[in-house]
């Protein structure tokens, strides 16, 4: 007689992941969390090569790793997922840039494997099929102002060629001339001015000969702060380009995740489209979760992703600035670990296509901080600023432990002027005054932001902060 045993779900979980078989393809079915297009022969000039997997049976604290390896054996690229959630069910998908990145000059038989703890959970080959070039590029510097190319065996006479990568996939050529100048090896094209994006160079010799394409991109001019309050400490988790989901769309999107904070902030001023949608992780679907996107003056939009549901600070058709608070970061839709993910684009959609931009160099602001000696209120402080018509002016406010009460005075010169003083507590509360001068009691310490915003008239205005300690 047969006996049926039931496992408890503990010792089932004991049993170690499993994988589906393993796909590899050049086109994505995102909201399927699929490939649209399988392959297992990619062209050198591919955009990148996808592998599609899904997970079942993860045990408590059992991660996988994603490896690529070259013809020789050798580890190209890897990704760990080590924020996997035990017994759920996991759709993969996992990218490896091909065109313009190494493994473009790479031809030959890849291979591409999942493993856990060491064991082995699957692996696929795959061909990478591209001819010996006998001419080559390598971009040295490319800006608005044009490209200068490092380049071996380009003929007298070589053609430089442009081309972008269109938002339904492959390249599109866009621009091709003569080099503007050469010495030696080195040449100068200027293909006159580029929209902030992704782009090959390709040389082609008279003969038909082709290099294989060197990319390279042109990033917005516009520079951005980072996505979360001054004072707070975050690490960035993922980059352009990253094999766990930067590819493709969002190609030039930055992941950070919170170790001391939580607080999502404006990377540029704008007008807000709030998105709470009161999603949890989608693990089978590639969606970006509860979102806020913000509308900027040159026309672009920034995108902040994966936010907790409830938690949002800013509503629809709302003004903020940069470093104004939105939200709490979160572990919402195709997302793995609590953290937030940014891109721009230059169409509304969180879905379009990503352009490369830069965040600001600058060292974000010092808090300038109020102490009351001995007992007694704080010495005197003025500050003087300037705002355009509709343009926000920032400094930061260190508040100590045992404040009473903290006071911001307000006034301008110019009588035809009007201005609007706002506070920011360290946990995102914002907080209007009615007047010139607008008093918090038993304020909240650590770093409080101070903003006047600029609604009528000149520009020049002056402030005096004033914090009260509590009686001894």
């Amino acid at each position: 007689m047969r006996v049926a045993v039931c496992l408890p779900l503990w010792a089932a979980l004991a049993a170690g992941a499993e994988i589906s078989r393993l796909e590899t393809g050049t086109a994505l079915a995102d909201a399927r969390c699929a490939l649209a297009r399988r392959a297992s022969v990619i062209e050198a000039a591919a955009a990148q090569v996808y592998v599609h997997f899904v997970l079942r049976g993860l045990a408590p604290g059992e991660g996988v790793r994603v490896e690529w390896l070259n013809p020789g054996g050798e580890v190209a690229e890897s990704a760990e997922y080590a924020d996997l959630p035990a017994g759920r069910t996991v759709c993969v998908l996992n990218a490896l840039q091909v065109g313009g990145f190494a493994p473009g000059t790479q031809p030959g038989r890849w291979r591409v494997r999942v493993l856990s703890g060491g064991r082995l959970l699957g692996e696929r080959e795959f061909e990478i099929r591209g001819r010996p070039a006998r001419v080559a590029v390598r971009v040295a510097e490319a800006d608005e102002a044009g490209l200068v190319l490092d380049t071996w065996g380009a003929e007298a006479d070589v053609t430089v060629n442009i081309a972008r990568y269109r938002e339904r996939g492959g390249w599109e050529y866009v621009a091709v001339m003569l080099p503007s100048r050469r010495e030696g090896g080195r040449m100068w094209a200027q293909p006159g001015r580029l929209e902030p994006g992704e782009y090959l160079v390709i040389l082609r010799n008279p003969d038909g000969s082709e290099s294989l394409p060197a990319r390279f991109v042109i990033r917005s001019r516009q520079g951005y702060r980072k996505p979360f309050p001054e004072g707070e400490t975050w690490r960035m988790t993922q980059g352009p380009y990253g094999s766990f989901s930067h590819y493709g769309r969002a190609a030039h999107a930055w992941d950070f995740a919170p170790v001391e904070g939580k607080y999502v902030a404006a990377m540029r001023g704008g007008t807000v489209v709030a998105r709470d949608l009161g999603l949890g992780q989608t693990l089978d679907r590639r969606l970006f979760g509860n979102y806020i996107t913000i509308r900027h003056e040159d026309g672009t939009y920034s995108h902040y992703a994966h936010l907790k549901s409830g938690t949002f600070r800013v509503r629809t058709g709302q003004r903020v600035e940069a470093g104004q608070v939105l939200a709490e970061a979160g572990n919402s839709g195709y997302s793995f670990g609590r953290h937030v993910h940014v891109h721009v684009t230059r169409d509304p959609s969180i879905s379009a296509p990503s352009v490369p931009f830069a965040f600001d160099a600058a060292e974000p602001a010092r808090a300038v901080e109020l102490s009351a000696a001995g007992g007694g209120p704080a010495e005197p402080l003025r500050w003087e600023g300037e705002a355009g018509f509709s343009q926000w002016w920032s400094r930061l406010l260190k508040v100590p432990k045992g404040t009473r009460r903290l006071a911001v005075r307000l006034g301008w010169e110019d009588r035809g002027s009007e201005f609007d003083l706002y506070l920011v507590s360290p946990r995102g509360e914002w907080f209007r005054a009615e007047g010139r001068e607008l008093a918090v009691p038993r304020p909240e310490p650590g770093l409080w932001r101070v903003s006047v915003q600029n609604v009528k008239g000149g520009s020049a205005f002056w402030l005096e902060p004033e914090i009260t300690p509590e009686r001894p």
